[in-house]
């Protein structure tokens, strides 16, 4: 089992090394990568071909964040961040060019350590079909105003997207834009409070039989146990544990606990329960990008999700898709999960069929 990282995520950090300082919009913009300014179709603008444009000496809370876009047809994702922390730590919203049209035409995700999470974040509130408009001028506007937001495309009065939880929270932070695609007429205006129009979703807390907590190793090599059945004597007192809260749902984003690297692609989390007797329990998970579950030291389930791994169109996205009957003891268990990642988003989530018998001890 390899497991390849992918590095488009230098990107996200806004961690590259500056190319060229311009003043566009009264804005002081920081270019890296391939980006120039130009004058296309009649107007000013930013383009970002490979890279990145930063906006300069501006600190987005909340408000409104408007630009004029245009994009050329073919394969990309071009949109713009905010919230960043110069650290790989930002929100973001991009266009799928070439999925235009579909439910997945556009993406809003947060960014941890420099992994988008796209493939644990999708559906209501995180994506939406919407026709694009190419070799055109089309305006977009982001309101931000606490842990929420809204996007309009071309219709300034109904959002095309309504995010129901900003996964960063309410929080200050970089604005910067990437393509391919141009941008123009930008335009920020921080507010404290601003109107949202669209119909929002209360965010709720997970069951009982979720998992709600793991303790979490520091990221090592998935070749390390990717061929073992039987989990090595002392693996995991070679490695350092911290107890990490999952997200109201259940899922952990695992970017939040380690930044992805080279050897350092995966991560152990631990699950202990207590059984009244010796019993047969279902656990019903999800994953990215690969899993494999030992049961008191014992390899009991291997699975690879990694986004084209099944077909061309097979995206990788996590969900309760998968399930396991874990062999438990009666008094203490230990269920270990290896979760590696390639890109688009490292997570987790778990929960069982009932808690009849058994009790979370993390």
């Amino acid at each position: 089992m390899k497991i390849v990282v992918s590095i488009f995520l230098i990107l996200a950090s806004f961690a590259v090394f500056a190319q060229e300082q311009i003043s566009m919009n009264g804005i002081d913009w920081e270019l890296n990568g391939k980006v120039i300014s130009e004058k296309y179709k009649g107007e000013d603008c930013i383009k970002t071909d490979e890279g990145v444009a930063i906006a300069q000496d501006i600190s987005f809370k909340n408000g409104i964040i408007e630009f004029d876009m245009c994009i050329q047809p073919g394969r990309g994702f071009a949109g713009v961040r905010f919230h960043g922390d110069g650290m790989g730590n930002t929100e973001e919203f991009y266009i799928r060019k070439h999925q235009s049209g579909n439910p997945d035409a556009m993406q809003y995700t947060p960014v941890y350590n420099g992994n988008a999470g796209w493939q644990l974040y999708y559906g209501d509130g995180y994506g939406a079909a919407k026709q694009h408009v190419f070799d055109e001028w089309f305006s977009v506007k982001l309101v931000i105003s606490g842990n929420r937001g809204e996007v309009y495309i071309s219709d300034m009065e109904k959002p095309v997207l309504v995010i129901h939880e900003l996964k960063m929270g309410e929080r200050d932070g970089k604005i910067a834009f990437y393509g391919p695609a141009r941008f123009a007429n930008i335009k920020v205006t921080p507010m404290v409070s601003p109107e949202l129009k669209g119909e929002f979703m209360e965010i709720g807390e997970a069951g009982d039989e979720v998992i709600k907590s793991y303790r979490v190793s520091e990221a090592f090599d998935a070749e390390l146990l990717s061929k073992e059945n039987l989990l090595p004597a002392n693996f995991t007192k070679q490695l350092q544990f911290k107890k990490w809260d999952t997200e109201a749902d259940g899922l952990l984003n695992i970017s939040k606990t380690a930044a992805l690297g080279e050897k350092r692609n995966a991560v152990i989390l631990t699950i202990n329960i207590e059984s009244e007797t010796d019993l047969v329990k279902m656990m019903n998970f999800g994953f990215s990008d690969v899993a494999k579950i030992f049961v008191n030291g014992k390899a009991v389930w291997l699975g690879n999700d990694v986004y084209r791994s099944r077909d061309y169109r097979f995206l990788g996205t996590i969900g309760y898709f998968d399930s396991v009957y874990l062999d438990l003891q009666n008094g203490k268990n230990e269920i270990v999960v290896m979760v590696a990642e390639s890109f688009g988003g490292w997570g987790f989530k778990a929960r069982f069929e009932n808690m009849n018998g058994i009790k979370i001890l993390n």
